[in-house]
């Protein structure tokens, strides 16, 4: 008999620590570089406005992720959710689909490390650097860095996150002080929205996505100290800490263009202009913040993904040898560099047969962001069908059905047809990953019939060393509050 598999920090994190590296995988400067071109062109002046309806949509989202991950905080994150509220099936269908999205966003992000530093070493410096070599070298680095230990990689995820907050604020307050023309509330209100509903459908899932990456810290649970109170407060802290600041940057972006929409709309990246006017020189500061805010996202996205497989594996929806732990870091050493390598290797592939990194990023963030969407949506439906959640009638049906319906909109907007291609094939390629993802689980469930009363089974308040010393002596199988000894665990039929 051996004891349960255990992530092992060199010392617990703290909430700053797991709400900074939340913060650091939903990437600000970047997403916000990116984000803000698509969404003027949608709505112009209204991207405020825009912003602020995405943020008290992934709100709601948010207070449903907290609800659970107050009752049940796992290193199985959304998949323990949903297979707790769901059954096996669905819950092994879940970690499928959430380790293929994370593995195709991980993609995306490790040719924009790549592509950014070879675009701001041309823009800033004449240097042509190709983009394939910056992005394998610094992938690597961020492997070795991951893998070293939790407290380091989020440590690191964390300062890099503050360094381009700390620009955003900087070029934001500038703007206001000094601005082009005198500021106005309108980028604030619904009339400012330009193209109606039309417009609004285009920009409402770019500013979505400026908040994908909001539930990284409930995967750190077991790493985390008094994860039951400490998770919660960081989802929520973290989603209210960046409405604030994309509303603010928002509204000075828009600001510092005059309040003019055809400015805007000339723009490629408002942001780095808006840099480019008020810095001068010091501009290279923007460069600076879109590689650390793309680190930063690298770092806490590789952590989140592996501990959602780590724990999948340990409750054997994965197969077990994902659950390997170093002795000497502490970490998740295959859950870590199986999935970091595949999404290495998608990076290049995609890269290399795209016109440039920036369409093959495109690519590769919008097929990731499809099924996330659907993981968002149905962790909502599981707030209301889920009995042992001791909420209102506002927390449990109310505001869930208002996060279901917010939702609709960008997944509708990423799968509706008429689309160009690759886009148009992105729902199919869903639909196809959707069914081998329940053609598995429904295979693993049969083939061991134990499973459903494994998820959720190993969460942090279970996995003391005590509790582990005592569950592998124990001669039961399952308690009443659902315990697994270590006789279940490594039991023949419980192997994949």
């Amino acid at each position: 008999m051996t004891t349960v598999p255990q992530l092992r920090p060199r010392k617990p994190l703290t909430a700053f620590a797991i709400a900074g590296s939340t913060i650091a995988q939903i990437a600000p400067a970047f997403s916000f570089y990116l984000g803000m071109a698509v969404i003027t062109q949608g709505v112009g002046l209204g991207a405020p406005f825009t912003i602020l309806l995405a943020a008290i949509a992934m709100f709601i989202v948010g207070l449903s992720v907290a609800a659970f991950a107050q009752r049940h905080p796992s290193n199985g994150s959304l998949v323990t959710f949903l297979g707790l509220t769901f059954g096996g099936v669905l819950g092994t269908a879940t970690a499928v689909l959430f380790s293929a999205a994370y593995i195709l966003l991980l993609a995306s992000v490790m040719l924009a490390i790549g592509g950014w530093v070879s675009f701001s070493l041309q823009t800033f410096y004449n240097l042509s650097v190709p983009w394939v070599p910056l992005t394998i070298v610094l992938a690597f680095l961020c492997w070795l860095l991951t893998l070293s230990g939790i407290n380091r990689s989020t440590a690191v995820a964390t300062a890099s996150m503050l360094i381009e907050v700390a620009v955003l604020l900087v070029v934001s307050l500038l703007s206001l002080l000094r601005p082009p023309a005198p500021p106005s509330l309108t980028p604030l209100l619904p009339s400012a929205l330009e193209n109606g509903l039309t417009g609004l459908g285009q920009a409402f899932p770019l500013a979505i996505f400026l908040f994908i990456g909001f539930e990284n810290s409930v995967a750190l649970a077991e790493e985390s100290e008094h994860p039951q109170r400490n998770i919660p407060r960081a989802v929520m802290l973290s989603l209210a800490l960046m409405a604030v600041l994309y509303l603010f940057v928002s509204y000075a972006t828009v600001t510092g263009f005059g309040n003019s929409a055809s400015r805007l709309a000339q723009s490629t990246i408002p942001f780095i202009d808006l840099a480019q006017r008020y810095l001068g020189p010091l501009a290279i500061l923007t460069a600076l913040a879109g590689f650390t805010s793309i680190a930063g996202t690298m770092l806490a996205g590789t952590n989140n993904l592996s501990r959602v497989i780590f724990n999948s594996a340990r409750e054997r929806l994965f197969p077990y040898a994902l659950a390997q732990v170093s002795e000497r870091f502490g970490t998740p050493t295959l859950a870590l560099t199986l999935p970091f390598a595949l999404a290495l290797v998608l990076a290049l592939v995609v890269g290399l047969a795209s016109s440039d990194w920036l369409t093959a990023f495109g690519y590769l963030s919008t097929l990731g962001t499809i099924p996330l969407i659907f993981i968002y949506g149905a962790v909502n439906v599981a707030v209301i069908f889920n009995p042992g959640l001791a909420l209102s009638p506002i927390r449990r049906y109310l505001l869930p059905l208002l996060g279901i319906a917010s939702i609709i909109v960008p997944l509708w907007a990423l799968l509706q047809p008429g689309q160009q291609p690759p886009y148009s094939f992105f729902p199919w390629i869903t639909l196809a990953l959707l069914i081998v993802a329940l053609l598995y689980s429904w295979w693993r469930v049969r083939s061991d019939p134990a499973l459903p009363e494994r998820i959720g089974a190993f969460g942090p308040e279970r996995l003391t060393t005590a509790e582990a010393a005592q569950t592998s002596r124990s001669a039961e199988s399952v308690t009443p509050e659902g315990r697994l000894d270590a006789a279940t665990i490594d039991s023949p039929e419980s192997q994949v």
